[in-house]
């Protein structure tokens, strides 16, 4: 019986294992003729296709890709590249602060940006880099982590606390301003409709991106346009201003001990006036090279009007030194002289007894 069993067993599994291979066999046929021709590079490709053509559709309508700024200091920085970072944190509700950085120590600090913008999900980054004892402060935009990276001098610094106006009237933390480039920005920059100068337009979108607030997605901002962010250029630089939009409103005047209503003042075009009021923070930034790729690359652009402050104090010290030679020469060549005339007491002239010293003594 044990014998007559173990056939029986055997020719049942032999039985399942042949079905189980047909159903298979059927699987991978409907699975082969269900298949499209398309392959998985061709599906990527249309899906780009469709987020480009989406984003367009939101450019269009007026909508701004989200746009999230990473801002942090290197060490060395004074109180006030502290202060500037803490008004432009303000300024911006779509930027997220960071610890200060050691360039010393880290080599290849430009992939460790790279990485933090990655983790903190940041397409842009604003980098002020401090030199010498925080006497030269230099600053980084890039956009990871392909690029480009603009690097500019920032001097003539004023926060908000120097000029003494603050977040006063209309101007609230975490509003939206309105970025405005001003005429002289194209007409003292170069032509750009000459070959090599494309770089002044890669500059402005660099700028609108910095400080360019989206209308979404962002955490805290208030929907208030309250402030102007200007961009001026004189002299081969770039100057930033912020100024305060502020409307005139009705007050109450007292006469006869009865307070009356006064109406504000009207425009000629029927609005209430406005006037502009600056609150700082206000700096200017001198474009000095232009890398391709984010922190590092081939350079597409070299400011060759550019002076290194280094070269500026160098020759400083050597025009003080100069002078200093000059005196010491001129002192010189009077101890000489005063010598050659037995004026000075180590002279080895001879006294001559025709001398005024002798005959009138």
């Amino acid at each position: 019986m044990a014998a007559v069993y173990k056939t029986v067993s055997k020719k049942q599994a032999r039985q399942m294992t042949e079905e189980e291979d047909e159903d298979m066999d059927v699987g991978m046929e409907e699975l082969l003729d269900d298949a499209d021709d398309t392959t998985d590079s061709e599906e990527e490709e249309e899906g780009e296709e469709d987020r480009i053509a989406a984003a367009r559709k939101e450019l269009a309508a007026g909508f701004m890709p989200k746009t999230r700024v990473l801002i942090l200091t290197s060490r060395g920085v004074t109180h006030r590249h502290r202060h500037l970072m803490a008004d432009l944190c303000a300024l911006l509700p779509h930027t997220h602060k960071e610890t200060k950085l050691d360039t010393k120590k880290n080599a290849g600090y430009n992939l460790l940006l790279n990485s933090l913008a990655d983790l903190h999900s940041c397409n842009m980054i604003f980098f002020l880099e401090a030199r010498k004892n925080g006497q030269d402060l230099y600053l980084w935009l890039s956009r990871p982590p392909n690029g480009p990276t603009i690097k500019f001098h920032l001097n003539n610094l004023h926060t908000m606390a120097e000029l003494g106006a603050g977040f006063a009237g209309n101007c609230l933390k975490g509003g939206r301003g309105v970025v405005v480039f001003d005429r002289s920005f194209d007409e003292q920059g170069p032509d750009m409709s000459v070959a090599g100068t494309e770089y002044r337009g890669l500059v402005r979108e660099m700028l609108r991106g910095i400080f360019c607030v989206p209308k979404r997605g962002v955490k805290g901002m208030k929907p208030f346009v309250d402030r102007i962010i200007g961009v001026f250029g004189v002299d081969g630089k770039i100057w930033i201003r912020v100024y305060e939009i502020r409307e005139s409103e009705s007050g109450t005047k007292k006469k006869d001990g009865k307070e009356t209503a006064t109406p504000a003042p009207m425009g000629p075009d029927g609005l209430p006036e406005v006037s502009l009021v600056e609150i700082g923070p206000r700096f200017v930034l001198t474009p000095i090279v232009i890398l391709e790729g984010s922190f590092g690359g081939p350079v597409i652009y070299e400011n060759k009007e550019y002076v290194s402050p280094n070269q500026v104090r160098s020759e400083l010290r050597m025009g003080k030194a100069g002078r200093y030679a000059q005196r010491r020469e001129v002192q010189t060549d009077r101890m000489a002289k005063r010598t050659d005339l037995g004026l000075s007491d180590n002279s080895s002239r001879r006294p001559d007894a025709m001398e005024t010293r002798k005959l009138f003594a």
